[in-house]
């Protein structure tokens, strides 16, 4: 539903840019966890690899 309907334009239009800050604010949040989730996958392949190659006592 368009906003405008309920809304005059002027306010429609800064609920609008308040909605698209939020996102934009959300999406850079979520990338950073991205690459904290993709750094650890690694390191622990890593481990895992160089655990695999040693042997136990």
């Amino acid at each position: 539903m368009k906003i405008t309907k309920i809304l005059p334009k002027f306010l429609a239009k800064s609920y609008q840019e308040e909605d698209l800050r939020r996102a934009e604010i959300q999406l850079a949040y979520y990338r950073g966890m991205v690459r904290v989730f993709e750094n650890r996958v690694a390191e622990g392949r890593e481990e895992l690899e160089r655990l695999s190659g040693q042997k136990w006592k």
